[in-house]
């Protein structure tokens, strides 16, 4: 597969979960439980509505598809990691920050993506990557930021870090695409034993976010590319340029 043909497809994704989600957001339609997600967490109507529509076009291609309700959907060589509503409480609350997210890879491995697509469903604000990385067509990149007093996406901070100031926005997907553009500095990730996040959250953003000029990692400074395409996967993540990941790893490991 192509990475031009890969644009088509997530932009033709986005059409049909955008025509599915925009009528039921903000909505008590849309905070129905209709079942439990191979995730083991409940699946709102407002997720499985995107879902479905997005496998509506996902279906018409071989492609494995990897996606937090239904779990893993086709058998084709290309993997696609997909999160039709990363952000699923704003967008049963009407709040303008969720997303949808797909990841295509030539392998079963986070370092063999070969595209990356995040789409704020809200507004319609495209980033994605191949080789570099775009806003709404515009080359990204992050920002030179080296002083640990900066603006930081944080889950959760424990102690105070010095950071100049401290947002979360509900919407892993988004909020890594923030760094890659330069709207804020960082973002480090630490809950859980193992860590909270899945794959399909965060896969396409992170290539995103690398292809933009990020240094991605755990919380260790160690690397996240070889972890798998699996619904096992979780991850605790720094993502911020090289200079400042530094200079996190060092404050995360001495507290």
């Amino acid at each position: 597969m192509r990475r031009t043909e890969a644009l088509e497809i997530s932009r033709h994704v986005y059409e049909e979960v955008k025509k599915a989600v925009e009528v039921i957001a903000g909505k008590k339609e849309a905070c129905i439980e209709v079942g439990i997600g191979k995730d083991g967490t409940p699946t709102k109507k407002i997720d499985k509505v995107a879902e479905d529509a997005a496998l509506s076009v996902l279906s018409n291609y071989d492609v494995k598809v990897i996606s937090e309700e239904a779990g893993v959907v086709g058998s084709g060589d290309v993997v696609v990691a997909l999160d039709p509503v990363d952000g699923t409480f704003n967008a049963m609350k009407g709040i303008p920050v969720y997303s949808l997210s797909l990841t295509f890879s030539s392998g079963d491995k986070l370092c063999d993506t070969f595209f990356g697509y995040v789409v704020n469903l809200a507004t319609g604000v495209e980033y994605w990557a191949d080789k570099k990385a775009y806003r709404d067509g515009e080359r990204i990149e992050v920002s030179k930021e080296s002083s640990t007093k900066c603006n930081a996406i944080f889950y959760y901070p424990e102690k105070t870090y010095g950071f100049k100031r401290i947002r979360i926005f509900g919407s892993a997907a988004l909020e890594i695409c923030f760094v890659a553009d330069g709207s804020f500095d960082c973002f480090i990730d630490v809950r859980g034993k193992n860590g909270f996040l899945r794959v399909y959250d965060v896969a396409a953003s992170l290539y995103i976010a690398s292809k933009a000029g990020a240094v991605v990692s755990d919380e260790k400074g160690e690397s996240v590319w070889n972890k798998k395409f699996s619904m096992e996967e979780r991850f605790k993540l720094v993502v911020a340029n090289g200079e400042l990941h530094k200079k996190l790893i060092n404050i995360l490991k001495a507290n």
